[in-house]
C-alpha cells in the first residue's frame, strides 16, 4: 500500500479516521510490511504490500456468525483455493473481450479520477481501469486473489494501484473519497438481501457527490431460467443469486440513481449509476 492511501482509510469497525501506520520502513512511500492501528484498539496488518482490513467477524477463522457471514467465509475459502485456476477459465477470458470495454465505457474514467474497484478478484478489470485514471484502489476479501492481482500489476509495470483485503459490505474508507466506482459480477455473490443492500449503501457512501458507478450482476433471463437455478451455490461454496431487471434496479436505487442498464451481455446486467448531489 502507498503511504498516501492513509488519507482515505477508516477502521471498518468504528469508522474512526485516520489510522496510524506502524511500518518497518517508515520513510518509504510504499509500505510492504507493517500495521495499521485505530484509536479504538483494533489493528490491521500490512502483508506483502496489501493492507488486511477485514471486519473482525470475517477476519476470525472461528467464532459465531450469522448466515451471511458463514456464506462469506465459505466463499473466501473457495476463492483462495480456486484463485490459481480462475485465470485459466477460457470462457471468462473470451467474455472479458466484450465485458471490459463496455464496462469502461459505462464508467467513463478520467485521468483525474480516484476509482474504487469493489471486488477485484485476480484482476480481470484492474489493469485496464488503472490505465485510465489517476489512482485506483482495488479491494477483495480473497487474499490469494489479491496476491495474483499484485503479480499481474507488477509484471505490467502498473504503479497507481493499491490492493486492500476488505468486505464490500463494510468498506474501510472515509465518506466520499472516490469519484468513480466499478464492481463487476460481485453483487450476485453477496448472500442475503440485507447484505446486498449494505453493499450498495457502502458504494454510495464512499462515492463523492456526482460520482459515477458501473455495476454488473448476473441476470435471470429466459436462457438462465432454462439452464440454472435463480439462487444456489457454485463449486466450493460460492453463493450466487440471479437478478431480474426491476430487482437489480431497485437494489441499486437504494443509494444511487440508475441512469442506464443493459442486458446486452446476456450473462449479466450492466448499470451506469450516479450518486446524486444533495
Amino acid at each position: 500500500m502507498h503511504v498516501a492511501d492513509l488519507d482515505m482509510l477508516a477502521c471498518p469497525a468504528c469508522r474512526a479516521s485516520p489510522l496510524e501506520l506502524a511500518s518497518r520502513s517508515p520513510s518509504a512511500a510504499r509500505v510492504m510490511e507493517g500495521e495499521l492501528r485505530c484509536s479504538c484498539g483494533r489493528s490491521y496488518p500490512v502483508e506483502q504490500g496489501i493492507a488486511r482490513l477485514l471486519p473482525e467477524q470475517l477476519g476470525a477463522a472461528t467464532g459465531s456468525a450469522d448466515d451471511a457471514e458463514r456464506w462469506k467465509r465459505s466463499e473466501m475459502r473457495a476463492r483462495d483455493e480456486q484463485a490459481g485456476a480462475y485465470d485459466r477459465m477460457w470462457h471468462l477470458a473470451l467474455f472479458g473481450l466484450a465485458e471490459v470495454p463496455l464496462t469502461l465505457r459505462y464508467l467513463q474514467p478520467r485521468a483525474s479520477d480516484v476509482v474504487l474497484e469493489a471486488g477485484c478478484g485476480t484482476g480481470r478489470m484492474t489493469t485496464a481501469c488503472a490505465s485510465r485514471c489517476h489512482r485506483l484502489v482495488a479491494v477483495d476479501f480473497s487474499m490469494e486473489s489479491l496476491r495474483l492481482n499484485a503479480a499481474k500489476l507488477h509484471k505490467n509495470g502498473v504503479r497507481n494501484v493499491t490492493l486492500l483485503q476488505a468486505d464490500i459490505c463494510r468498506l474501510p474508507f472515509r465518506d466520499g473519497v472516490f469519484t468513480r466506482l466499478v464492481s463487476c459480477q460481485v453483487l450476485e455473490h453477496v448472500p442475503t438481501e440485507q447484505s446486498r443492500k449494505a453493499a450498495v449503501g457502502e458504494f454510495a457512501r464512499v462515492l463523492s457527490a456526482g460520482g459515477k458507478a458501473a455495476v454488473s450482476a448476473y441476470q435471470y433471463n429466459l436462457l438462465m431460467r432454462l439452464m440454472r437455478a435463480r439462487s444456489g451455490a457454485h463449486a466450493g461454496g460460492i453463493f450466487y443469486h440471479r437478478f431480474r431487471r426491476p430487482e437489480l434496479c431497485a437494489l441499486l436505487s437504494e443509494g444511487l440513481r440508475v441512469e442506464r442498464m443493459t442486458g446486452a451481455l446476456v450473462y449479466h446486467y450492466l448499470a451506469r449509476c450516479t450518486k446524486e448531489v444533495p
